[in-house]
């Protein structure tokens, strides 16, 4: 643990549910308290500054899910996405960003980014959307739960404003597009990453990646566990050397999967898949099972996985063939009562923030923001 900091408590740092975004030199934390959007630079040291907010128009379908750009600077704007019943066309749906610059006091007027046809269920609908880790652009990504219809994504520009047309994750004939779920902003090497989960022949399931470069030039991978994951819950992040590090929940178990690139140029990469490494029976019982919140590379080849517990946020670490390396680490909690858990994976490195119930009269909350090196 290199870094354990409290953050100032401020209507921002109150919010369970937040964004932690690297953008350029620092971070960006967002969330959305129900009425504003609330914003803030972190450095990598933990300093919150230049915090912000601003409405959003109601009523919200669906959303807000949150992106980073430059309009001067690296990660000096932020953009909010919603869906919201359309202007223009009766019974769609409007994909709108409204875009905040750090120190201009109001966000800009909604941009219309893409509007989804009248007819659609929007309980179908699913949205992402981040950020490049330089900050230079943003990008959000979103489908439509149908048979035939592929993700799509736009990179966000300055001001969210762009004429580019959005490119699909699948660019086939209807027929060939297979079902999909689990639609989420996912670990890359540029941060420009989505994924979603599809089901394959064997009855397992594959986690399909899309890697967009700021240009707009996309690499889509397809990752193959020999399990089905369960309840969307799988995490990932590049690892050293071309290698990609998953972790995934199914039924009765958390295991994980790493993706080696080919040795030979021109050949198949391949996914080896570990479990279970942490059995449904360790935790009590399925419905007891916590989430893995990451999956990131650690020192020596080693994958280290971070845990969702309300007791506080658990990181275990394993060898390439899944033999616990070390005693799991716990990270600080005051009464046992923490909340989700936002965090960004580096090579070796995880940031993670959570808030907890502080031992105060009465009760307040707390945010942490900590860095654990080679976790």
């Amino acid at each position: 643990m290199t870094k354990d900091v409290t953050l100032p408590d401020s209507p921002l740092t109150r919010i369970p549910n937040v964004s932690l975004m690297r953008a350029g030199s620092g971070f960006i934390l967002a969330g959305y308290d129900g009425s504003l959007v609330r914003w803030g630079h972190l450095t990598l040291d933990g300093a919150l500054t230049e915090e912000a907010g601003f409405e959003l128009a109601q009523p919200i379908v669906l959303g807000p899910v949150f992106g980073a750009t430059m309009k001067a600077t690296p990660g000096d704007q932020l953009v909010a996405i919603v869906v919201t019943n359309s202007a223009t066309v009766s019974g769609g749906y409007d994909i709108t960003a409204k875009v905040q610059t750090t120190g201009v006091p109001t966000a800009a007027a909604p941009v219309v980014l893409a509007t989804l046809p009248a007819g659609t269920d929007p309980s179908l609908v699913q949205i992402a959307a981040g950020a490049a880790s330089s900050g230079n652009v943003g990008f959000v990504a979103w489908g439509t739960r149908v048979p035939g219809i592929s993700p799509t994504h736009l990179l966000l520009p300055a001001d969210a404003v762009t004429a580019a047309t959005p490119s699909k994750l699948y660019d086939d004939p209807p027929a060939n597009v297979p079902n999909w779920d689990c639609l989420a902003t996912t670990g890359g090497t540029t941060g420009l990453g989505y994924s979603v989960v599809t089901p394959d022949l064997q009855g397992t399931t594959d986690l399909v990646a899309n890697e967009v470069s700021e240009t707009g030039a996309a690499t889509r991978l397809t990752y193959q566990f020999r399990v089905a994951v369960a309840s969307c819950q799988v995490v990932s992040a590049p690892g050293p050397a071309g290698t990609y590090v998953m972790a995934l929940e199914t039924s009765n178990a958390i295991d994980f999967a790493m993706y080696y690139p080919p040795v030979i140029a021109g050949g198949d990469g391949s996914v080896s898949t570990k479990g279970p490494v942490l059995s449904a029976s360790s935790f009590g019982d399925p419905l007891s099972m916590p989430h893995p919140v990451w999956a990131g590379p650690a020192t020596g080849g080693d994958i280290s996985i971070g845990l969702a517990r309300t007791a506080g946020v658990q990181i275990f670490r394993f060898t390439f063939d899944a033999i616990p390396h070390g005693a799991p680490l716990t990270l600080r909690s005051e009464e046992g009562q923490t909340g989700p858990v936002a965090s960004w994976v580096d090579l070796d490195t995880v940031y993670v923030t959570y808030t907890d119930q502080a031992k105060t009269s009465p009760p307040s909350v707390r945010r942490y923001f900590m860095r654990v090196d080679s976790p």
